[in-house]
């Protein structure tokens, strides 16, 4: 029972909500000219939208036509999100006002610890972009290095990094009474130090949406809703959505969305494929799966915009990501070490020469293996094909059907014949 369509979709309702909102901010764009010379933006969305709330409450009560009900749902959200497309024709995008001062001392507080223990230059450089994202000092070469290595996600402000900052404030605020007292104090506290760290950040989009994303999760949880990551995700595009429709075209939303969705979806199903008893082997396996799973589901979005993929994607993220964390945990310490005691100085030479050997290694990876792209190219065929075996071989993987497998050969099969006379 709980693995039926039926369940899944009365489980995670936000997804199918944000998929037909999708559609209509789609349509929206396509006829925002006409719009615009043709009709008050305004007038028709206030109509439209009675309209819509009034055969919403006629179908609610119409319990016996379920199939045509659902028809008609799956409209009046196309319609909302044409709504929402119309909407901010003519209003200003909301801002996220923040605190200044405090703020800016956070920021400044850092950077001020950064330069005063970490002297070597390509060190300071490479810790202020890790954890403020300041690639102003970086060395370009480096910069170049990480990009054709395809690890170029480790020195710009994401979700892996507040991730780290998250998991350590929870198990901070673990130690807390479970009561109706401290549960809110531990919800405040974990709200504040996320998005502190997000406007610390300059607030860029890639560490917004994971802001977002944990933020949603933390309220959820304090409010006793189940967890379906799913819905997390499919909320989270909607909140950004508010602030702005044209973002989800953006390249860089596209990728972190997709890559979250293919942890999610397949991390554990190739995880599972190799039990292992070694913990070494099976910390090594999980890394490499958590790889393979963000490549899966970002690779066509990545040939869509570029038309090529770094070739040593793979290997670099299994083997620098994992070590790069470790330069993360450094600089949160040496953060917290109060200047004056004699093992703030060790522990910054420690982590300089950590960090200096770290790029010599990215650098002399890069320069002897003439690392280089993938050219490749596809066309938006060749992509609804592709994530149509990507979502057949998730079913098998999933259910292991043979129907699904056959599906899988078919869309392979099609996506090749396609490739070969295109």
């Amino acid at each position: 029972m709980q693995n039926s369509y039926a369940y899944w979709r009365a489980s995670h309702p936000l997804v199918f909500i944000s998929l037909h909102l999708y559609l209509g901010i789609l349509i929206g764009d396509w006829v925002t000219p006409f719009q615009v010379l043709f009709f008050n933006a305004h007038f028709y969305t206030t109509l439209l939208f009675a309209i819509s709330i009034l055969v919403l409450a006629g179908t609610h009560s119409q319990t016996k036509y379920k199939f045509a009900n659902g028809i008609i749902v799956s409209l009046i959200l196309i319609s909302w999100g044409l709504l929402i497309s119309m909407s901010l024709l003519s209003w200003q995008n909301l801002k996220i006002i923040c605190i200044e001062p405090y703020i800016q001392s956070c920021r400044d507080f850092v950077i001020q610890k950064i330069n005063t223990t970490l002297h070597d230059k390509q060190a300071n450089g490479f810790a202020l972009a890790l954890l403020l994202g300041v690639k102003s000092d970086m060395n370009k070469d480096l910069v170049v290095a990480y990009t054709q290595l395809g690890i170029i996600h480790i020195i710009a402000i994401s979700g892996m990094h507040l991730e780290i900052l998250f998991k350590n404030i929870k198990r901070l605020t673990s130690y807390l009474p479970r009561n109706k007292l401290f549960q809110p104090i531990e919800l405040v506290l974990l709200l504040i130090s996320v998005w502190t760290y997000t406007l610390m950040a300059f607030a860029s989009p890639s560490i917004v949406r994971a802001s977002v994303f944990f933020s949603l999760y933390t309220i959820g949880k304090y409010l006793g809703a189940t967890s379906f990551t799913l819905n997390t995700i499919a909320a989270g595009i909607l909140i950004l959505l508010m602030f702005n429709t044209k973002g989800i075209h953006h390249i860089g939303l596209q990728l972190s969305y997709a890559a979250v969705i293919g942890i999610h979806l397949f991390y554990k199903l190739l995880y599972k494929l190799v039990p292992l008893d070694n913990p070494i082997i099976d910390f090594l396996w999980s890394n490499c799966c958590m790889s393979i799973a963000a490549q899966l589901t970002t690779f066509p979005i990545l040939i869509l915009h570029f038309h090529q993929i770094a070739g040593w994607v793979l290997v670099s993220n299994f083997i620098m990501v994992p070590l790069s964390n470790f330069i993360l945990y450094a600089l949160g310490i040496l953060l917290l070490l109060p200047i004056q005691f004699s093992a703030c100085a060790l522990w910054a030479q420690l982590t300089e020469k950590y960090i200096v050997s770290f790029n010599e290694w990215v650098a002399y990876w890069f320069s002897n293996t003439q690392a280089s792209s993938i050219q490749f190219s596809m066309q938006p065929i060749h992509i609804a094909l592709y994530y149509i075996m990507l979502l057949f071989l998730y079913l098998w993987l999933f259910n292991k059907q043979a129907s699904y497998l056959m599906g899988v050969l078919v869309s392979i099969s099609t996506f090749t014949i396609l490739k070969l006379f295109s």
